[in-house]
């Protein structure tokens, strides 16, 4: 065997990895742990559309919200009821087109998708306490990638 073959990553390893962090961080009883430890009271699916909603800036389209949450257009739409209803984001039609509509966080909906983007924060300071500022560097280098790169990379 020679040096870079000894020295390649166990891509089975990596896989399983991969699968066990997935799985663990989107469990509902995971979820329902960060959410309580921010007094928050959402189910998972509308805490996903809230971490779309966050990632974009604060505002998506319902059919982009819909695609990210891999739900159908009209369980979009009753989600995105529900949380307009909760005050955390507001329809509205553009001008130019009534047909399309974008959703926006409201200022309770910013808060929250903070509370909860800082609980993860919190996490992943406390997983990594002990690594070396090195390590951590690694991580948040070659992570971004590797998602990207995957998400890019059309299954074989």
């Amino acid at each position: 065997m020679d040096e870079d073959q000894a020295n390649a990553p166990d891509t089975g390893a990596m896989l399983l990895a991969l699968t066990r962090f997935i799985s663990h961080w989107t469990s509902l009883e995971f979820q329902r742990s960060v959410m309580l430890s921010r007094s928050v009271r959402l189910d998972p699916t509308a805490v996903r559309a809230l971490y779309i909603l966050g990632r974009e800036g604060g505002t998506a389209t319902p059919s982009a919200i819909a695609e990210a949450t891999h739900l159908s257009r009209p369980s979009t739409s009753k989600l995105l009821a529900r949380l307009a209803d909760s005050g955390l984001l507001l329809r509205s039609t553009q001008e130019q087109d009534r047909r399309s509509v974008t959703v926006t966080l409201t200022a309770l909906g910013q808060s929250t998708f903070d509370e909860l983007f800082a609980a993860g924060i919190a996490m992943i300071d406390a997983a990594t306490r002990d690594w070396t500022p090195a390590d951590r560097g690694h991580l948040n280098r070659l992570l971004p990638r590797f998602i990207a790169d995957l998400t890019q990379t059309p299954p074989q």
